[in-house]
């Protein structure tokens, strides 16, 4: 059993955290909001949850890749040109 969790785990990648976390497996949907700016609430989420975030914006599109931390740029650079079909005013 031991061999085969080796082997698995071979496959995997390295081991962060003490094998604890492995990082994020994303989906990404493209969804158009058709309601007011006035419903988002993003200081008060549904649920009770905290609020993750302090302030949002709308943004075009081809300026999304500009506004991402440099370590994720690469996924957001395949989301924008994979949703681009989907955008308004997205040359």
């Amino acid at each position: 059993m031991a061999a085969a969790a080796r082997r698995h785990r071979s496959r995997r990648g390295p081991i962060a955290w003490g094998g604890k976390y492995r990082g994020q497996c994303q989906k990404w949907y493209a969804l158009r909001f058709t309601g007011k700016d006035s419903e988002i609430d993003i200081a008060h989420p549904a649920g009770g949850h905290d609020p993750e975030f302090v302030q949002w914006r709308w943004e075009r599109l081809p300026n999304v890749v500009d506004l991402i931390v440099p370590f994720k740029r690469p996924v957001y650079e395949q989301v924008v040109k994979k949703f681009k079909k989907f955008a308004r005013d997205a040359s």
